[in-house]
């Protein structure tokens, strides 16, 4: 690993970006996580890239003292001493990461560059995703102004004080949706309008705020406060802005990158000093041929590589050659059911196995479950009685043939190495896969972020607003 590009990661979890960024390329410098068990499951595998084979047995013992590993089953510790035992074929990282726990508000730029042992404007990458519940389709939908959807501000607080070339922001694609009141302040002078700033967004919508136009400096201004669609989106985009990086966004499915899970994430990357950046071109797609293809869907047809691989599916990736227990499988049969889970939705509850998994969330990863046999309707019927003009109640308790997917299956879902450890219970390690991004997926985003660095193209600098309003002009 050279330290030729850097990086600084916020928000870290169980590191699923910093290993698919490790992957691409990039010297993982200093990780910040508030959470105690996701920063002890960071801390083990470091300390396992870097255990001689002979100490892995006292390694293990004592990670099974751990108060968290109390219940576990025989047949669980077993298992799990097999899966990390073969230090001499596993893959190392972190081995240079300085891991800072504690809560992002209260640790300064200065720390996380000293232990970094850089200066500002020396990082290559600062990445990251804060705690995006607020903005996820499956949670309130809420917007900027929640508590956890304030602490984007400590992102670009840390993104301004430390300067890095690049910037990498990760969150749901639901923060391009979620319905947010953006407070503009139009010139009547020189008609130019823009966002107000977060710090006066309050003022701003309580029509308490006095301010100029940065153009031209008139006072002639008015504020409009309209509650737009992405909005949240919009905001985020203008404070990195305001703070001098040009900035490109895109929702990226990691089913299209070689992931066997449809997963959709938004990913922000700017550039410090007006660099160009290509997205990543995705590798996989559906099995099906394209066909009836409009005028307006061919230019991004074109632009795929020639010769893309199916998606992977679950049987692909899990139970190509049968399942531990249940044997080989009847995939016509088997499906992944999302246990114990009522949908106020027209969602569904089960998967193909020929197809890739849902999305393996912070709450629903330990709830996923294989059921060789299928899932009787009865039991839909109770899951999903919103939309089948049922309720819960009006139906007793249908047995179903199943078992819970591994801590194994769903790191492999999620493209994590096979032998990645996880310290705590059973829902905080759910939660740490749920929680994190496929490293397969960070890998892509990162490697078109060092293409970038080499290619040092610099373009002209536009604010994001200025080019959405150009595209309507």
């Amino acid at each position: 690993m050279t330290d030729q590009h850097t990086l600084i990661s916020l928000f870290a979890g169980a590191g699923g970006l910093d290993i698919g960024l490790e992957r691409a390329g990039f010297s993982s410098l200093v990780v910040n996580e508030l959470e105690v068990h996701a920063c002890e499951t960071l801390r083990q595998n470091q300390a396992l890239s870097l255990l001689p084979k002979d100490q892995f047995d006292e390694w293990f013992d004592v990670q099974l003292k751990q108060r968290c590993h109390h219940r576990v089953s025989p047949e669980y510790s077993n298992s799990l001493r097999k899966r990390l035992r073969n230090l001499s074929k596993r893959e190392s990282f972190l081995k240079q990461t300085q891991i800072i726990e504690g809560d992002i508000r209260s640790i300064s730029s200065a720390q996380f560059l000293e232990a970094a042992g850089k200066e500002a404007g020396e990082i290559t990458l600062v990445a990251g995703g804060p705690p995006c519940q607020p903005f996820s389709r499956a949670g309130k939908r809420e917007t900027v102004e929640v508590e956890d959807g304030r602490l984007f501000l400590e992102f670009v607080r840390v993104v301004d004080e430390c300067r890095p070339r690049w910037f990498l922001f990760e969150n749901v694609k639901g923060l391009t949706q979620s319905k947010t009141t953006v407070p503009y302040l139009s010139c009547l002078a020189c008609k130019k309008q823009s966002i107000i700033s977060f710090d006066d967004r309050v003022e701003a919508i309580e029509n308490k705020l006095k301010s100029s136009c940065k153009a031209c400096g008139s006072t002639n201004t008015r504020i409009e406060t309209p509650e737009i669609s992405g909005g949240s989106l919009e905001i985020i985009l203008n404070e990195f802005e305001s703070i001098g990086y040009r900035c490109q966004h895109k929702v990226l499915n990691a089913a299209n990158f070689g992931v066997a899970q449809s997963r959709e994430r938004l990913f922000i990357v700017g550039s410090r000093d007006g660099e160009s950046f290509s997205w990543p071109r995705q590798t996989h797609q559906e099995p099906s041929v394209v066909r009836n293809v409009n005028t307006k869907q061919l230019a991004f047809f074109q632009d795929l590589p020639t010769q893309l691989k199916p998606r992977l599916s679950v049987k692909d990736v899990l139970w190509k050659t049968g399942h531990p227990e249940f044997g080989m499988l009847d995939y016509e049969k088997a499906v992944i059911w999302v246990k114990n889970v009522v949908r106020p939705h027209d969602e569904p509850v089960t998967w193909p196995l020929t197809r890739p998994s849902p999305t393996v969330g912070a709450h629903q990863g330990a709830k996923l479950a294989i059921a060789p046999e299928g899932v009787p309707q009865e039991q839909l019927l109770r899951q999903q009685w919103h939309t089948k003009g049922h309720r819960q109640r009006d139906l007793p308790a249908v047995g179903v043939k199943h078992e819970m997917l591994s801590d194994q299956d769903l790191l492999e879902l999620q493209t994590f190495p096979k032998d990645w450890y996880l310290y705590g219970t059973r829902m905080e390690r759910a939660f740490q896969i749920g929680n994190a991004v496929p490293p397969t997926l960070a890998m892509a985003v990162g490697k078109s972020i060092i293409e970038a660095c080499s290619a040092d193209k610099r373009v002209e600098k536009k604010s994001h607003f200025e080019e959405s309003i150009a595209c309507q002009l």
